[in-house]
């Protein structure tokens, strides 16, 4: 599933993050359509895109992504910006598609040298991410659960997480064990896009928050230190910064795409 909308501009493509959808970029960032074309597509084996079959590894979302794109006629290069497990897929796009891929901002990039810090730093997200984020048997049983009790988990989902809006938690319900289990330990908890950052070619830009628990700061400082075109940029908050300073994420996807270098 895709939402496109806006002009014949320069176009924009937002990713969410894992158990997201593009609901998740929401009516602040529809103002990149009054300038570029806007395409926010729900990522394979999530939200609209939930049934769709694998791999959900990041090759295969890359693919799903082309294809959705080559299907919208979209053949300008992107201005990308994305949330989380979006970022890692963003820079598989630009590494992969560098003639289709303008500038790249991520938001709290799950970016890791090795498989024990990504665990450690996803279970840091608290009790809820220790017990069902990362894989096991737990996160596996109430996935499934969800699978088979679909009206009553979004009735509940709002409920176990509060601190997001009730529409975006959700759609945390709808994929997949396999398209949740494969994208997680294949995207966000595998260490080998550290190894292949140094290609990506095009501007990129890298936000955290400062008492965000996911990302690794240290490793992302290194990380940038061998990329030709990149910068990390540390505000005050935590994991979903599009969601509390929308209007402060929005304004730096308009300077990547209009090519301006940020102050």
């Amino acid at each position: 599933m895709v939402r496109a909308s806006g002009s014949d501009g320069a176009p924009v493509l937002l990713l969410h993050g894992l158990v997201g959808s593009g609901r998740y970029w929401g009516r602040h960032f529809e103002r990149l359509a009054d300038q570029h074309s806007l395409i926010v597509p729900d990522l394979l084996g999530f939200g609209g895109s939930m049934t769709a079959t694998g791999p959900f590894t990041i090759e295969g979302h890359v693919t799903a992504l082309l294809e959705a794109l080559d299907h919208l006629g979209v053949e300008a290069p992107l201005t990308i910006g994305a949330h989380s497990m979006g970022s890692v897929i963003a820079l598989g796009l630009a590494r992969t598609e560098a003639d289709r891929v303008r500038a790249v901002v991520t938001f709290g990039p799950p970016l890791y040298p090795d498989v024990a810090v990504a665990r450690k730093h996803v279970a840091a997200g608290g009790l809820m991410e220790r017990a069902f984020v990362l894989p096991g048997r737990l996160s596996q049983a109430t996935c499934e659960w969800m699978c088979r009790h679909k009206p009553l988990a979004r009735r509940l989902a709002p409920l176990l997480t509060p601190t997001l809006p009730a529409a975006i938690a959700r759609d945390a319900v709808d994929h997949s064990w396999p398209s949740y289990s494969e994208s997680l330990s294949e995207v966000i908890l595998s260490p080998e896009p550290s190894n292949w950052l140094a290609d990506v070619n095009c501007p990129v830009t890298l936000v955290v928050g400062d008492r965000d628990p996911v990302v690794d700061r240290s490793h992302l400082k290194e990380l940038v230190r061998t990329m030709r075109a990149a910068r990390l940029e540390t505000w005050p908050g935590h994991h979903h910064l599009p969601l509390r300073v929308a209007s402060r994420c929005l304004e730096v996807l308009e300077t990547a795409s209009s090519g301006a270098q940020p102050d």
